[in-house]
């Protein structure tokens, strides 16, 4: 029986592309490049969207953008599985919510909070959890078409405090940790998406990850 791993992220999950605002294809998307490089005895389930947050309802999108509303039928829907990659964030640092990395942080340990419990008591299942703290947002960000979005003096030191924050989220509830920004950056078309290259630096990361975790 495959083995099931979901990719549960924002826009550098789906595969946004900064060039031209498309999605890149199944051959670029980083959980489609780990999809190869596990090879047929798992299974990848993609589930980014642009714009998704940890738990900030958005109204300027539909109110649809909140990760903590969705995720709880989504585990419910997609089990049993055996992973949960959980790479979230960028859109919380958004000038709108005001928020510190620290806050970001707890905002994580909430969803981690509700989804372990509902897996384990309503699922029956206790799948493992990797969280991975999303790339930094590049320097480049004042010149970027999503700058008005954010608030470029602080917004790119907050990003890289996340790493710190979600480590110890994820020693406290028992999780994988994994910082994406070890492994690759954003591109220099927007500072916020990754470029071809950065999707697959990520699926290698995160693969070379899966086989420390003997997965």
């Amino acid at each position: 029986m495959k083995k099931r791993v979901i990719c549960f992220g924002d826009s550098n999950t789906w595969g946004y592309n900064p060039a031209n605002g498309s999605r890149y294809d199944e051959n670029t998307r980083w959980p489609m490049v780990l999809q190869k490089l596990l090879g047929d005895a798992y299974q990848i389930i993609e589930e980014g969207q642009n714009g998704r947050t940890i738990a900030n309802a958005d109204p300027w999108e539909w109110g649809c953008k909140c990760g903590m509303d969705y995720i709880i039928p989504m585990v419910e829907s997609q089990k049993p599985f055996d992973l949960l990659i959980i790479m979230l964030g960028s859109n919380d640092l958004k000038a709108k919510f005001h928020l510190p990395a620290g806050d970001i942080a707890g905002s994580l340990q909430n969803m981690l909070m509700k989804t372990k419990s509902f897996l384990h008591y309503q699922c029956g299942i206790q799948p493992k959890i990797l969280i991975v703290s999303p790339p930094y947002i590049g320097d480049g960000l004042a010149s970027s078409p999503f700058a008005p979005f954010f608030d470029t003096d602080t917004v790119i030191e907050n990003s890289r405090q996340l790493a710190h924050w979600y480590e110890l989220v994820a020693k406290q509830f028992d999780c994988e940790f994994m910082d994406a920004a070890a492994v690759c950056r954003a591109g220099e078309a927007d500072s916020l998406h990754l470029t071809e290259e950065g999707h697959r630096k990520l699926a290698e990361g995160i693969y070379s990850k899966l086989r420390e975790m003997e997965l």
